[in-house]
């Protein structure tokens, strides 16, 4: 282990991972023995999650922003701009995306329990995944920097300076702050189950209200969260993941139904 490398640290980084991956499954699991969920219903929350975020919107973000890196870096207010454009269009894709599994493939799977299956798995597979891979590939490169001379590196000066920011960034970290990861996805794994009961309600109810009303508690999610976190810090953000959880469970056991659900699923609205 290089000599400058803060075991706690990477302790932290190994248990938010470990928390990554097993706590959706955990939740999966939960939902299936408890509640009776197909298999299908779970599935295709994780599909829906691949198809709005990983196979369309993450790539496109991506080259919109390299094309706009030197933009960014230099307006205060194209930033500005431009985390509330990802902001709405995460909940535009990912709402979106709900709404069509519901209205298409699960027309037949509609009952309450059957939501808060389909967030288990929208939820999983961007936990296990997205957040846990990314989790994976900053531990990797904490590792690997931790023993590398920036100087001494084949590289232009600019990227010379990124990789000494980059090991600063590391070797500033607190040995909790990879655990403010974790601790996030369980807030996000509950906000995703609202969500997928709130786009449910389209169907129950008859009303597309339902569905901007997710859209638009998904984009102020978002957004609000990165702009705290930005002003006040990671664990003020944090602060607002916990609040915006706390709301997401009150719409779970709001909707959730008095009387036992029936075997058959409510027929296409």
């Amino acid at each position: 282990m290089p000599a400058g490398l803060d075991l706690r640290v990477v302790a932290s980084f190994v248990a938010a991972i470990a928390f990554d991956v097993l706590m959706p499954v955990a939740v999966v699991l939960w939902a299936r023995r408890r509640l009776g969920v197909a298999w299908k219903v779970v599935g295709w929350g994780a599909l829906a999650f691949a198809l709005s975020q990983l196979f369309t919107r993450v790539p496109l973000v991506q080259v919109v922003q390299f094309l706009l890196r030197d933009a960014l870096k230099s307006s205060q207010a194209l930033m500005v701009a431009w985390v509330v454009v990802l902001s709405l269009t995460a909940g535009l894709f990912e709402e979106t995306a709900r709404l069509w599994a519901f209205q298409k493939p699960l027309k037949d799977s509609r009952r309450w329990r059957d939501a808060v299956g389909f967030g288990a798995g929208h939820g999983a597979l961007e936990s296990a995944v997205l957040i846990g891979g990314l989790a994976a590939l900053g531990l990797i490169n904490m590792v690997a920097l931790s023993s590398l001379d920036p100087s001494t590196l084949p590289l232009k000066p600019e990227q010379v300076e990124q990789v000494r920011q980059a090991k600063a960034a590391f070797a500033a970290l607190r040995w909790w702050e990879p655990l403010l990861g974790a601790y996030e996805r369980a807030g996000a794994m509950v906000f995703h189950i609202a969500m997928s009961v709130l786009v449910l309600q389209r169907f129950v109810r008859g009303e597309v209200r339902w569905y901007w009303l997710a859209v638009g508690a998904h984009a102020l999610f978002n957004g609000v969260t990165v702009a705290v976190g930005k002003a006040a810090g990671p664990v003020a953000g944090e602060g607002v993941v916990t609040v915006a959880a706390l709301l997401g469970l009150w719409v779970i056991l709001h909707f959730r139904p008095r009387a036992p659900e029936p075997e058959a699923a409510l027929p296409p609205a």
